[in-house]
């Protein structure tokens, strides 16, 4: 039978694996991600050359010494370089022509014919808007365009040096480049903005589980993962991040960097079954390249390391995806009783995703952008999957007072019923304790003392003193059993209430004075009726055996808040009398009820003392 489920299981989660499969290869990719377009004609290029400037200034740029290069030129310092490609035209085009920056650095400026058509934010070195991550298209009006030869002259800005190639723009035809490629340059500039907000969502509410939930370890990694994408858009998003320099490049190493890193930590707190070195070993990764980084950048920043500090962090993005693809394949082998068929669908096809991005890494060099499009989904799958699991959806009032009310009912049926069933069982606990503190007491009490006398008259040495004498210890004796059986109230006070009117006339009927002193002013502890009973009964034996063993004629009772004393002025007596347990029955019920139990002769008098609990 348990087989039988585990395969049910397992098939569930393989269905769901593939359906998603399905649905993001054959709907998702060639129609979101790679979408066909009708590519337009672009216009060749005639000529490109590159000249390293000072200043921005178009009397510069016309006075700088421009030399040949094939396409693809590479520069390896900071400073300004300009790119000047030339191209011919039969006839303008209406719309004007569509450039598509293929370059890199951190801004640029485009000049055609010289005159400026884009110039995004700042180009100051030190004070850099890095405009250039923010990849669009750039529309040349017709106005700035002429028949024949044409040039356009990019300027680039590098903050921070590394190894930037440079490229002539893709020239086409205004309408149709838009047409064709509108979409990729919505996929690269407004999908990550929309996708950093829709992740930001997940890292707040992730973070409020995180914090309130009782098991915060998968909460947890969901808020990091969500928040590392979060981070990881908004610095290719925000062109006038005011951080600059070697510190730029120290924040984008962190940031690509534990994105992995919150993915494989993810994957383990999903399994539910922690493998702890797994997550060391992921956090020494990470440590480990963050602080060769650092290192790197800030002994040799100014030297081109950051080209260092990039194969640093391709390389833990590496290591850390692997060790993510890894663990989830591991967890979906040894696992074969997942229920969360969806969840498991989703971390498969991440899994998948990431290793088809290791494998192009690895043979061909390139980033497939089937990853970074699909991560900020996959989240949002993921923690709606979590949330659906753990919280109740929005319900109207009504609905919701009453499901608490049904429930409430149920809740307080059940109760009810267990009370009863501990009230039965209580009552019947209490009735079996009560028989055998009877017959404890007839046994050791009147038991013993009918034997003796019984022995005594087949022996021939009963006297008529000595028979009444043992008689009345029985009668006594049966009065304090059928004393004990009866209610003493529902609190120590009434307890000691009704001890007191029944002790003064046995204590006086037998001869003795009795005196009573109340030191406790109503701040006795607040004990159980049960409790209260156990202390009337170590009293009631208290007064029976200065009663029955004192030489003397005066029994006095002393009630303080934490103790009452039973002391008569007979001579010395410390410890059991042979042939009975009385102190032993007193010391045993005093330690029943978490009290203490005493006697010794102190000042010329015999003083018992009970030591009271504290309050129920």
């Amino acid at each position: 039978m348990i087989e039988n489920i585990s395969l049910s299981r397992t098939v569930k989660v393989i269905g769901a694996a593939i359906a998603l499969q399905l649905a993001f290869w054959l709907l998702f990719v060639p129609h979101f991600v790679e979408p066909e377009i009708d590519r337009p004609e672009f216009v060749g290029v005639d000529g490109f050359a590159v000249a390293e400037i000072e200043a921005l200034e178009m009397t510069d740029i016309r006075a700088a010494t421009f030399t040949e290069h094939p396409p693809g030129y590479t520069v390896s310092k900071s400073g300004y370089f300009a790119v000047r490609t030339t191209f011919t035209l039969e006839s303008i085009p209406k719309g004007g022509l569509a450039l598509l920056d293929n370059s890199g650095g951190d801004n640029s400026r485009h000049f055609v014919n010289g005159a400026l058509v884009h110039a995004p934010g700042s180009m100051a070195i030190g004070e850099l808007t890095y405009h250039s991550l923010q990849e669009g298209i750039v529309h040349i009006s017709p106005g700035n365009l002429r028949n024949g030869q044409n040039t356009i002259t990019s300027v680039y800005a590098v903050g921070l040096p590394r190894d930037v190639v440079l490229l002539p723009p893709i020239l086409g035809e205004y309408r149709a480049t838009s047409e064709a490629f509108g979409w990729k340059a919505f996929l690269l500039t407004d999908y990550r903005s929309i996708t950093a907000a829709m992740t930001f969502v997940v890292t707040v509410f992730a973070g409020l589980a995180a914090v309130r939930a009782r098991r915060r370890d998968l909460p947890l990694w969901l808020f990091l993962a969500a928040a590392s994408w979060t981070a990881h858009s908004v610095f290719f998003q925000w062109a006038a991040m005011p951080i600059h320099g070697a510190a730029r490049g120290f924040l984008y190493a962190l940031v690509t960097m534990f994105l992995p890193l919150a993915w494989a930590n993810f994957a383990d707190a999903w399994s539910r079954k922690r493998v702890m070195w797994f997550r060391w070993a992921a956090w020494f990764v990470f440590v480990v390249g963050a602080t060769w980084s650092g290192y790197l950048l800030a002994t040799g920043a100014e030297s081109g390391s950051f080209g260092e500090v990039q194969t640093i962090v391709e390389w833990v993005g590496f290591i850390l995806t692997s060790a993510t693809v890894l663990r989830l394949i591991g967890h979906f082998f040894t696992d074969r009783s997942e229920q969360r068929y969806w969840e498991a669908a989703l971390l498969i096809l991440l899994a998948s995703l990431m290793a088809f991005y290791l494998y192009a890494l690895a043979t061909e060099g390139l980033n497939k952008p089937y990853l970074a499009l699909t991560q900020p989904l996959i989240l949002l799958g993921l923690a709606g999957a979590f949330f659906s699991r753990n919280f109740q959806l929005f319900q109207s009032r009504d609905q919701l007072n009453a499901e608490l009310e049904t429930r409430l009912d149920v809740r307080t049926a059940e109760l009810e019923e267990a009370h009863d069933r501990e009230k039965e069982l209580l009552q019947k606990k209490a009735h079996d304790d009560e028989r055998r503190r009877i017959m404890r007491d007839m046994h050791d009490g009147m038991g013993s003392n009918l034997m003796s006398i019984l022995l005594a008259a087949r022996r021939g040495k009963s006297e008529p003193e000595t028979v009444a004498r043992g008689l009345q210890t029985v009668i006594d004796e049966m009065r304090l059993m059928i004393d004990s059986m009866d209610s003493v109230g529902e609190s120590l006070g009434s307890a000691l209430v009704l001890f007191r009117e029944r002790a003064q006339s046995r204590v006086t009927d037998a001869g003795f004075e009795f005196e009573w002193h109340d030191n406790a002013d109503g701040r006795l502890p607040q004990l159980s009726p049960r409790t209260a009973l156990q202390v009337f009964r170590i009293l009631q034996e208290a007064i029976t055996n200065a009663l029955k063993h004192s030489d003397g004629n005066k029994i006095d009772v002393t009630v303080t808040p934490e103790t009452i004393h039973v002391s008569d002025n007979g001579s010395s007596f410390v410890g059991p009398r042979s042939g009975g347990r009385g102190l032993e029955n007193m010391a045993a019920r005093a330690q029943s009820i978490g009290g203490k139990f005493g006697i010794s002769h102190t000042g010329g008098a015999t003083v018992a003392t009970i030591d009271l609990p504290d309050s129920d």
